[in-house]
């Protein structure tokens, strides 16, 4: 399965055609489940909460994420409603392309909605910038799992390209997790090389095997070039089970039966 996953409106599309080639391309690459991630604003190519609550209704693959944008008024007792009926698997907050931090005490209420329904907060990180890396800074995600040590944290696309000095901050933290999103994207493997790429997530999946999840964040990358990242990792065959499904099934309480 994949986790973290966005509707791409190309030219032409609408959403549901968006949401139809998602489900095609899944089941090309042999993806059964995957994790949809809203945009936190409204009118954009990926589509709305309220948008992707429409489309996940009754479609047993997919699977969705609340998001939230801090620089308007949040409708937590919206967000607490959809947790409590089961419609979201944990919050997506976007440090880096949002000015703020993952410490901001406007999260809190986010925060604390995921430590009382036991669902997981996912946080972009991204180095490749100067305002993308002074807000997804790894070491405000270190300050925020000292401080909410019941809150799950999971670090999308690993700060890349600093891919080492995050896993060196953030080493020994057993709520913090780290998703593969765009680790196998072309321009990240010219910038980073897929050899350091690989030895970072191998030594991360042997220091702790729960802590790593699949994701290919598509429509940007393809679900294919992920897969063979993780196949290419020099690992046992059960932590790669715990990597493309076991750890997201369980950090997400998606309660799948593969047996």
């Amino acid at each position: 399965m994949s986790i973290c996953q966005y509707l791409n409106l190309k030219k032409g599309f609408t959403f549901e055609k968006a949401k139809e080639k998602l489900l095609t391309d899944m089941k090309r690459s042999g993806i059964d489940y995957a994790i949809l991630i809203p945009d936190n604003v409204g009118g954009s190519a990926i589509g709305d909460l309220d948008t992707c609550l429409k489309l996940v209704k009754n479609e047993k693959k997919l699977f969705l994420l609340g998001t939230v944008d801090i620089r308007k008024e949040v409708e937590y007792s919206k967000l607490d409603f959809l947790f409590e009926q089961g419609k979201i698997k944990g919050i997506k907050i976007f440090p880096g392309h949002d000015p703020i931090y993952p410490t901001d005490k406007r999260l809190l209420k986010a925060y604390k909605l995921c430590v009382e329904y036991g669902f997981p907060v996912v946080i972009h990180t991204s180095a490749n910038s100067r305002m993308a890396a002074r807000y997804s800074n790894p070491k405000n995600i270190v300050k925020l799992a000292k401080s909410f040590s019941d809150l799950q944290i999971v670090i999308a696309h690993y700060f890349w390209p600093k891919m080492e000095y995050c896993y060196e901050i953030t080493r020994g933290y057993e709520n913090i997790y780290f998703d593969t999103s765009a680790l196998a994207y072309d321009k990240i493997i010219k910038k980073k090389g897929i050899e350091k790429i690989k030895k970072i997530l191998t030594k991360t999946i042997e220091d702790n095997p729960k802590s790593v999840l699949f994701d290919s964040d598509y429509a940007i990358c393809s679900f294919e070039s992920h897969i063979e990242l993780i196949d290419s990792l020099e690992i046992s065959k059960e932590n790669k089970k715990r990597i493309f499904w076991k750890n997201a099934n369980k950090l997400f309480k998606l309660r799948i039966n593969f047996s």
